[in-house]
């Protein structure tokens, strides 16, 4: 990987690859953290970005996007929003270009601002259909009284109804600059060719520094949480905060949930389906962004297992040990593969760069997110995972 700093701030991060398709990332600081009181300012501006620029209308945008990418889109989370897609690298030219001009041109015109504003409200009502972002989103306002977690990045109707264009507008002023903006690429082109077409395209961008919201330092509360709805069955979730763990402690932690919870061969895959047939599934993600520092595990099971289901995980907790150097060197293959098979795909590995360098301001947080973990002993990832272990909070939906 190579970084190169424009004038006017922004990062570019390239990465050397063979394709014929390249793939481009645009990520910025100015995720739902940034809401302030309007939730969901954040990734209504997103919609907005898409409604017109100086040189091209909505459905020209729509079209050109259309003809050029394979796949495109963009995304809003609590710390970051990204703006992504993979076209042919003979085209690379051609969607900088649009890219550019819909981050640096955009108008936020009235027409269409109503509309785009009743399909998010539409979107916020679909938000929580889905089980597992329902259950999340419950056990993130059960757990925090005023971390920004506590209400879910598209927002809430009440602040959706309250936001206004002008609201808008100054979001992008204040959090739109090139100096909060990071762009991945991930191409078969040379370096140079990547570096003068992003120049041209993004140097005539001009802003101020950025001052983005501080982390919040409000700790989850523990205990459980309860909730009936009209379900099927019973979808649990269990967070442990690790936001007090440095950065040799989550890379030890990386090792410990590669053997409690990842995969079939797992401590908890094993205690909770194969000898017990309680879930069909068990799954875990360690959450380690700006403003987003914990570790899930999610399943789902009967109404008449859970307290069976949960006193095995609690019994599995209480078993963990010490891993031998042989069973942690297997471990660290398994998170090198996992890794390097995600990055097979472009998209994927511009999206982790260009996010992490939009968070962290440096790219090589991702990066050497694997450096040293060949040195860790057993006895410091047990002592690293007893600690997270202590405390959780637990959503049930039943």
């Amino acid at each position: 990987m190579k970084e190169y700093i424009l004038e006017n701030g922004i990062k570019l991060i390239y990465i050397k690859g063979t394709s014929e398709l390249t793939s481009i990332s645009i990520g910025l600081e100015a995720g739902a953290s940034q809401d302030g009181k309007l939730l969901g300012l954040a990734h209504a501006t997103e919609h907005m970005i898409y409604k017109g620029t100086k040189m091209r209308s909505e459905a020209m945008i729509n079209e050109e996007f259309s003809k050029l990418f394979g796949f495109y889109n963009a995304m809003t989370n609590y710390p970051y929003v990204i703006y992504y897609g993979t076209l042919l690298g003979e085209d690379f030219y051609k969607g900088t270009q649009l890219f550019s001009d819909l981050l640096i041109n955009a108008t936020f015109p009235k027409e269409g601002f109503k509309e785009e504003m009743d399909v998010i409200i539409e979107e916020l009502n679909e938000w929580d259909e889905e089980l597992d972002q329902y259950c999340e989103d419950r056990l993130l306002y059960n757990s925090y009284e005023s971390n920004r977690l506590k209400y879910p990045i598209i927002g809430t109707r009440e602040s959706l109804n309250n936001i206004t264009l002008k609201d808008i507008r100054n979001f992008y002023n204040k959090f739109y600059s090139p100096k909060n903006t990071s762009i991945a690429v991930v191409t078969a082109l040379e370096f140079n060719d990547v570096k003068d077409i992003i120049k041209e395209c993004f140097e005539s961008w001009v802003g101020e520094e950025v001052n983005t919201a501080l982390e919040s330092l409000e700790e989850p509360k523990s205990g459980i949480f309860k909730e009936e709805r009209d379900n099927n069955s019973c979808k649990v979730q269990m967070n442990f905060s690790i936001a007090n763990l440095n950065e040799l402690e989550i890379k030890a932690f990386r090792i410990f949930n590669e053997y409690f919870a990842e995969g079939i061969n797992s401590l908890l895959f094993d205690r909770l389906r194969t000898k017990n047939g309680l879930v069909y599934d068990v799954l875990s993600r360690i959450s380690n962004e700006k403003y987003i520092r914990f570790y899930k595990i999610t399943f789902t099971t009967s109404k008449d297992k859970i307290e069976k289901s949960l006193s095995i995980v609690k019994e599995a907790i209480n078993d963990i040990k010490i891993l031998s150097d042989k069973e942690i060197q297997e471990l660290i293959k398994r998170i090198r593969i996992k890794k390097l098979f995600k990055e097979e795909q472009s998209i994927q590995l511009a999206k982790e760069v260009a996010t992490y360098s939009a968070m962290f301001k440096d790219y090589k947080v991702y990066d050497n997110m694997l450096e040293g973990m060949e040195n860790i002993k057993g006895d410091f990832i047990f002592q690293v995972a007893k600690k997270v272990l202590e405390k959780s909070s637990i959503e049930i939906i039943s």
